[in-house]
């Protein structure tokens, strides 16, 4: 697979930092707030710029529904695994009747019961789609206990999965560091997950507002009045090298078309705030 620009990772050379990008993310903070008064709702936020180290957040460590954001939970354990070679993304899965779940996003369901897919074609499944019959394949396959253990050696320390399936912007920023971060599986793997996340059947959210040409790589949750998405915004940096940055926001108690504003304004905000000198 052709290599894909990454955020950069505590691996990679220091950069030198500059002022006023520290500064423009501290100065996020306060727009944060603003967005959150003009809209109904509760809503958390975090911002985070690997070059500075800097964040702007807001209730980062309220606890969410996470929703289908467990989704990103079960990727990496199973991409985390295949990295020790306890599972081989090869490795074909087939569909149960137990497996089956009908209600929101997906298309397995409407296959045959019997259906048979490599691990990696149910991991695309899960995220390209949000595919909950995946999900159930995948918790089954992998086991609940396994996932849960996964998130505790990130420091989701907060999050509880599957039931009461609760998450905070905080954790949730924590899984997409892994998932991106090529130490932590290996360098293709983690390519292959950033890949997977990119141009999902759900792009109306972290990615409508900004720049034709800007990679995002993310993932949608949506429960009742509960909606939300987690990413990282590439972009052309100073200097010619790409940079990435990482945005997660939860909206929460209004109906979908309002969480969805909120959701773009806090995007184009963050990218507003990261962008370039020469592009802002």
């Amino acid at each position: 697979m052709a290599a894909v620009d990454r955020p950069v990772t505590a691996g990679a050379p220091e950069l030198p930092v500059d002022p006023a990008r520290a500064r423009a993310v501290e100065e996020l903070n306060g727009r944060l707030e603003g967005i959150s008064r003009v809209h109904a709702g509760v809503h958390g936020a975090v911002v985070f710029d690997p070059v500075s180290g800097e964040s702007a957040s807001l209730n980062a460590d309220r606890r969410f529904v996470a929703a289908s954001l467990s989704k990103l939970y079960a990727l990496l354990t199973l991409y985390s695994a295949a990295s020790r070679e306890e599972v081989d993304l090869e490795d074909e899965i087939t569909m149960r009747a137990s497996d089956v779940w009908a209600e929101g996003t997906g298309v397995l369901y409407g296959r045959p019961v019997g259906t048979t897919m490599t691990l990696r074609e149910c991991a695309t499944y899960l995220i390209e789609e949000s595919d909950n019959t995946a999900e159930v394949m995948l918790n089954r396959y992998l086991g609940e206990e396994e996932i849960e253990a996964e998130l505790r050696r990130v420091g989701a320390d907060s999050t509880s999965y599957w039931v009461p399936n609760t998450t905070t912007p905080n954790d949730v920023l924590l899984v997409l560091r892994a998932i991106a971060d090529p130490s932590y599986t290996s360098p293709e793997l983690s390519v292959e997950m950033l890949e997977i996340m990119t141009g999902t059947s759900f792009e109306d959210r972290l990615p409508e507002p900004l720049p034709e040409g800007t990679r995002v790589v993310h993932k949608i949750g949506s429960w009742e009045t509960t909606f939300s998405d987690a990413g990282v915004v590439f972009r052309e940096g100073a200097g010619g090298a790409d940079e990435g940055y990482y945005v997660v926001v939860f909206s929460e108690g209004v109906p979908e078309g309002e969480a969805r504003e909120t959701i773009r304004e806090v995007s184009l905000e963050a990218y507003r705030a990261l962008a370039p000198p020469d592009s802002r």
